[in-house]
């Protein structure tokens, strides 16, 4: 951005903006360090003062004043034109502008009206992060700095308290040994079934054998029909982990054995927390190769006054939030997680915010059902190659076509 333009921003150190349920357009471009901006009038109609006050207190805390006034709902263009006028009388118009993005249409009509053709800038922020003026004319569009924080973000759209999971050192070392292991062996091998097999067991306390019967290994039952080759595969799997000190094996009598574990949180994170921790991992490398993916945090517990919630991975990517979902084991019932995930996204982050499922299960006649809410999925099938699938949905979320305001 050239030395002019930046001048250009910094004059409209104050801004106006309209209160709404959509919190991002009204915080992302006022936190932009390019606008250097020093207060902000925040409108609001009587069912939005909630929503108002959050606003103000993001502001206040980067030290921008802000001030609430309530305007009541009105229909008649004249009316707001002199009620936007009077609200503006003390402020010089080349430092104000004002943001449209949550402005109705008639609070839009009458902010032309009112301001057509004088110094007050106008603008809005698409759905992209793209910033674009109305006035002055001659500006270029710009993308909006991703600013926001995790938890500030969440705060605005009225969660009170958010606490992501912290692994200690030795949960981080026994998380990223089984997950390594499983990545390695069970997925590149296609034995997500034989592997859930164990876990639900073993995560359970149930007791779990294999058997040798004629050079290979049986799980549980040498009558068993499921495939040996995958028990023995298993068994490989099962010795890497013990000398890793993951768990421990026992031998004796054609038999080998897992002692059951006792850590209520191994146990939890052998049947499910696996999932939810090699996606948060591979979201934090990408996020070394996707500029845009900001704070990536995983197990996130969520309050919204005696209301508790649950997010298994977040992160914030053009100032818009992602939701990601993992779901392991044959219980899953997809078309209900779908649901869930839907009405959790929009309530954490509000229409512009993203929604992912990633499940051991295989997606198949819930794929329509996942296309018309509009949540990715990443099933059984793709597993191996996580990564790639996630990087190409984020890519793909993020470069949404702009849709222009109401």
């Amino acid at each position: 951005m050239a030395g002019n333009e930046v001048k250009i921003l910094n004059q409209f150190c104050t801004h106006l903006v309209f209160a709404d349920r959509e919190m991002t357009p009204n915080l992302a471009p006022i936190l932009d360090e390019r606008f250097t901006v020093k207060r902000v009038l925040i409108t609001y109609t009587a069912n939005l003062e909630e929503n108002a006050q959050r606003l103000k207190t993001i502001y206040n805390a980067h030290h921008i004043k802000a001030d609430t006034h309530l305007i009541e709902a009105s229909f008649e263009i004249p009316i707001i034109v002199e009620e936007l006028q009077k609200l503006v009388q003390d402020i010089p118009y080349e430092t104000l502008s004002i943001n449209l993005s949550c402005a109705n249409k008639l609070y839009t009509l009458g902010a032309f009206k009112a301001f057509e053709n004088t110094p007050v800038g106008l603008y809005y922020l698409l759905p992209n992060d793209q910033f674009k003026w109305v006035q002055p004319s001659g500006l270029p569009e710009f993308n909006i700095a991703e600013n926001m924080q995790l938890d500030e973000f969440l705060h605005a759209h009225g969660i009170e308290h958010s606490y992501p999971v912290k692994l200690t050192p030795s949960q981080a070392n026994f998380a990223n040994s089984l997950v390594n292991a499983i990545q390695k062996i069970i997925l590149q091998q296609h034995a997500l079934n034989t592997y859930q097999q164990f876990s639900t067991r073993f995560a359970r306390g149930k007791s779990i054998k294999l058997i040798k019967h004629n050079e290979h290994y049986y799980l549980n039952d040498i009558n068993n029909t499921h495939p040996h080759l995958k028990t023995d595969l298993l068994l490989g799997f099962l010795r890497k982990l013990h000398n890793q000190n993951v768990l421990h094996l026992k031998s004796e009598n054609h038999e080998t054995y897992p002692l059951p574990e006792k850590d209520s949180w191994r146990r939890t994170f052998f049947e499910g927390g696996w999932l939810e921790y090699y996606t948060y991992r591979t979201l934090l490398e990408l996020k070394t190769e996707i500029e845009k993916i900001k704070e990536v945090a995983f197990g996130v517990k969520l309050q919204r006054e005696n209301a508790y919630d649950e997010a298994d991975v977040l992160f914030l990517a053009n100032n818009q939030l992602f939701v990601v979902e993992c779901k392991t084991g044959n219980n899953v019932n997809i078309n209900l997680h779908l649901q869930r995930l839907d009405s959790l996204r929009n309530r954490l982050g509000g229409s512009t915010a993203h929604s992912l499922l990633i499940t051991t299960e295989y997606i198949g006649a819930n794929l329509p059902k996942a296309n018309l809410l509009n949540v990715g999925v990443i099933d059984g099938h793709q597993l191996s190659h996580l990564k790639h699938h996630i990087q190409e949905w984020v890519l793909n979320e993020i470069a949404v076509k702009p849709v222009h305001p109401h």
